[in-house]
């Protein structure tokens, strides 16, 4: 699990008894299971991806991708087995301390000179004795030996975890990922050291380097984009501002006459309790939606610019809170959620392909949540669905994998703000942004929407959908709150 600092950058706000947080994941750790980390990814749920491909690192001097390691040593090529070391001190020093957050050590291969290919036993190796450990040596003079609770390699020929295999590599291409569950102590750490058992290498000797570890979410910013919500404790009043075109709390009992398309299918109600989901209410009355067992849509409720009596704008921010239930678990197939679209009945959906002219949509997405890797349980990553002119006809996924990434716990309430840019016809400058908790998860730029000024933003598009085709396997639901759309960027609610 993450080292307990990311718990320390987790802001808490309290309405009434419910706890309001940013979305650091701090139940999330990486993993080396069915959605462990790939070269491009992560974790491979969602499309989580690393900010570069192969990887990304910390050196010692705290620079990302930087040449300083804090450990080095020449893995020789010899013949048989052989135990390697790596004084890794500095770097669990900084762990312990609270200095970054852990998730995990990567070792590289050093760029420079000729590298061959070193084989390591993993975690999974048969022989347990050669199993990687981290040896630690405390000032009372006492010794503990830990085993990781991770480890795997990033392998740009595969799509997929290669973590669940025997061995790991490190080369030129593959960067070994070891993470070790380490507890917080008042004892000082006089040493730690890594070994690791190598019964192959290939080709020449390796200087292999370690480096911390710094997918995006470790590498999250405390600061939080505060817009024009900070001025309406709750959201009360919200709706006055002049740059806000529509805002609800679904207080009202007749909810469903606040907007101007409403699908009679769609399984929703308002609820100011529900027990039986942990349930715990942000302000007053929420949304609650169904995705029911054998069905498909839970939520089809739409806030049309035009019927509201607004011209169709070009650029729009829309913000709303998300809570995922207790019972909430999409175990067999993604899905759709609330985004923005002008799909004019035409295109921009369903396997109907945008070509500029008839429509577009990005509308938000989940991810599945393997039953079978526990790295993930009670976590739900959520992107963007976007239908463009550049897309083929099922659209393209954006995960939202950005410190402090996509990813969702259950039974928590998140600010989730979209915004979209519309690009000018004949130019690549459309844009879109999303943020959870006031913090960027996502930014795509040269987006080419349209390629006809025809095509505006028709609406904001409050869709719950499980799957392409699929239907839910089960009963589960989330709870939608204090939805805002206006001209400028809106920003968590004020408690």
């Amino acid at each position: 699990m993450l080292n307990r600092l990311s718990r320390l950058l987790t802001l808490m706000v309290f309405w009434g008894s419910c706890s309001v947080a940013m979305a650091a994941p701090d139940t999330f750790f990486i993993g080396d299971g069915v959605v462990g980390p790939t070269c491009a990814n992560y974790t491979g749920m969602g499309h989580m991806a690393w900010s570069r491909p192969g990887g990304d690192w910390v050196d010692a001097a705290g620079k990302l991708y930087g040449a300083q390691p804090y450990s080095s040593h020449l893995v020789p090529l010899g013949k048989g087995r052989q135990i390697e070391d790596w004084d890794v001190t500095e770097l669990v020093q900084g762990w312990l301390g609270g200095r970054y957050p852990n998730a995990g050590m990567m070792l590289r291969a050093r760029r420079a000179g000729k590298n061959g290919v070193a084989d390591f036993h993993s975690r999974e190796s048969p022989d347990s004795v050669s199993r990687p450990i981290l040896k630690l040596k405390w000032s009372d003079g006492s010794q503990t030996r830990v085993s990781p609770v991770a480890d795997t390699h990033l392998d740009c020929s595969s799509l997929s975890s290669v973590g669940a295999k025997p061995i790991m590599k490190v080369s030129a291409s593959q960067s070994a990922l070891i993470r070790f569950d380490l507890k917080r102590t008042n004892l000082r750490l006089e040493q730690a050291v890594l070994y690791l058992v190598s019964d192959t290498r290939y080709a020449a000797g390796t200087e292999i380097e370690v480096y911390r570890a710094a997918p995006p979410y470790a590498r999250m910013s405390g600061d939080i984009a505060t817009g024009l919500a900070q001025t309406f404790p709750r959201d009360l009043g919200i709706d006055k501002h002049p740059d806000v075109l529509f805002a609800t709390g679904f207080e009202n009992p007749m909810w469903v006459t606040e907007w101007n398309y409403f699908d009679p299918r769609s399984n929703s109600e308002g609820v100011s309790e529900d027990g039986a989901n942990s349930f715990e209410s942000l302000s007053g009355r929420a949304l609650r939606v169904r995705l029911v067992k054998g069905k498909n849509l839970g939520l089809d409720l739409r806030y049309e610019f035009a019927k509201a009596g607004h011209p169709e704008p070009e650029e729009i921010y829309f913000r709303y809170y998300l809570r995922f239930a207790d019972d909430w678990d999409p175990y067999l197939d993604g899905g759709k959620m609330p985004g923005i679209a002008g799909t004019y009945g035409r295109a921009g959906w369903g396997m109907r392909r945008s070509d500029g002219y008839n429509g577009w949509s990005v509308r938000g997405g989940f991810a599945s949540r393997p039953a079978a890797d526990k790295s993930v349980a009670r976590i739900t990553a959520v992107g963007s669905y976007s239908y463009h002119a550049e897309t083929d006809a099922s659209g393209d996924y954006w995960g939202w994998s950005e410190g402090p990434s996509g990813l969702l716990e259950n039974n928590r309430w998140y600010s989730v703000e979209q915004y979209v840019k519309l690009n000018t016809p004949g130019s690549r400058d459309g844009v879109f942004r999303a943020w959870i908790d006031g913090r960027q998860v996502v930014e795509k730029t040269a987006v080419v929407f349209r390629h006809t000024r025809d095509l505006k933003i028709e609406n904001v598009w409050m869709n719950i959908y499980h799957g392409g085709v699929g239907p839910s396997p089960k009963d589960m639901a989330l709870y939608l709150d204090n939805v805002v759309i206006a001209r400028q960027y809106i920003g968590p609610a004020r408690r």
